[in-house]
Formats: structure tokens, C-alpha cells, sequence
């Protein structure tokens, strides 16, 4: 058999015709995803193209108002919540900026289980567990987030705007990171090609943009 005719990996993400529409109208529309165990998608697009909403809804917490997605078999959104960790969606989900970061890891162990100094060497990350997560780098305070959630073992973590206030040498780092977790990623950015330099795959958002059309 050739590699043209091996079967395609199955999805441990899976969606249809997804869509969220609002009362001003479409959030985002028409987004088919096959993602792989693993994988590291890069969900592209300026503001204003539904990619936060996106994550929340592959993590289940906002619900479609068209189309199917399926996460691990599973497509009851309380059973997707469980199997999808959220890093951090701007504006709805973040660190608390004051906070130290050792309460922040035993406010995550506590209510996982998880096991954080696993997850942080895993993604090279050494912190000072006595700082205050306002004073950390950017990339610091991303992969903190994303350090966090890793170390529930979760099936997927999404984390969104890997690029705000983050220079390029953090955002190639944040990226080289997130392939490295061994599970299934889904991140937003403005632009991709750091990303595809790091080895995720790139999706475009600019399709699902807001239409006000039926």
C-alpha cells in the first residue's frame, strides 16, 4: 500500500458544519476539523473571526448553534469538558494577575489532582514559585497557564492568543513548548508562521468571520 493509500489517522477531535450564531449574527460559521491525538493546531485569523469562541466551544463550554463535534467520542458537552483543559481564553479565562504563582499551582493540584512539576519540565519551564504572575515574562505567564492545565492530563488543552504582548523569540518558544506536550493542542494567534516554523499545523479562522447573512 502506498502512503496515498493509508487510511487517514481517526480524529480525537472531530467537527461538521459548525457554527455559532448570536443575535448579531454569525460569531463563526462552516468550520470542519479532523485533529489528531497530539496534534498542535495554530487557529489563525485577526480579531473578529470567532477564534475564542472556538476554543471555548472545542472545550465545551459554549454550545454550537449548528453543526456536530465530537472529542474523543464523545459529543455530550459535560463529557468534552472533562477531557478538555482551558489554559487560558482572553477575557475569560486567565490567571489571576496577583496572585503567586505557588498558590496558583496548589489551587490546580487541589482541584485535579494533577501533578504540576511533571507538566512544567515538560514544557522546560522553571519558575519562581514566590513571584507574582503580574511580574512575569509573557511567554512565563502562557506556559504557566498551559503547565497548569497539562497537569490535570487532560485529552486537549486550548490556549488562546499565544502572540498578545509576546515578541517573536517568546512566541517560537511558547509554540516549541506546546508540541512538546504530548497531547492534543488548539491555540489562536493573529499569525501562523511562527507556529508552522515550530511544527504546528495551521488553520485559518477568516472563513467563520461574523456574516450577518443567513
Amino acid at each position: 500500500m502506498s502512503d496515498d493509500d493509508a487510511p487517514e489517522p481517526p480524529a480525537l477531535i472531530a467537527a461538521t458544519g459548525l457554527g455559532l450564531r448570536t443575535r448579531r449574527g454569525w460569531v463563526y460559521r462552516g468550520v470542519d476539523l479532523h485533529l489528531t491525538a497530539g496534534s498542535v493546531t495554530a487557529l489563525t485569523g485577526p480579531a473578529g473571526t470567532g477564534r475564542s469562541m472556538l476554543l471555548l466551544t472545542i472545550a465545551g463550554r459554549a454550545k454550537p448553534t449548528v453543526g456536530t463535534l465530537t472529542v474523543a467520542g464523545e459529543t455530550r458537552r459535560t463529557r468534552i469538558r472533562e477531557l478538555v483543559a482551558v489554559a487560558r481564553v482572553t477575557a475569560a479565562v486567565e490567571l489571576e494577575p496577583e496572585m503567586h504563582v505557588i498558590n496558583h499551582i496548589r489551587e490546580a493540584e487541589l482541584l485535579t489532582g494533577g501533578d504540576y512539576r511533571t507538566a512544567a519540565t515538560a514544557l522546560g519551564l522553571d519558575l519562581d514559585p514566590t513571584a507574582l504572575v503580574a511580574d512575569l515574562a509573557t511567554g512565563d505567564e502562557i506556559l504557566l497557564a498551559v503547565a497548569l492545565a497539562l497537569a490535570g492530563k487532560p485529552k486537549v488543552i486550548v490556549v488562546d492568543d499565544v502572540d498578545i504582548a509576546a515578541t517573536p523569540d517568546e512566541q517560537r518558544r511558547i509554540w516549541t513548548a506546546l508540541c512538546r506536550t504530548g497531547v492534543t493542542v488548539v491555540a489562536s494567534t493573529v499569525d501562523g508562521r511562527l507556529a508552522e516554523e515550530s511544527g504546528a499545523t495551521v488553520i485559518s479562522s477568516e472563513r467563520s468571520a461574523t456574516d450577518e447573512r443567513a
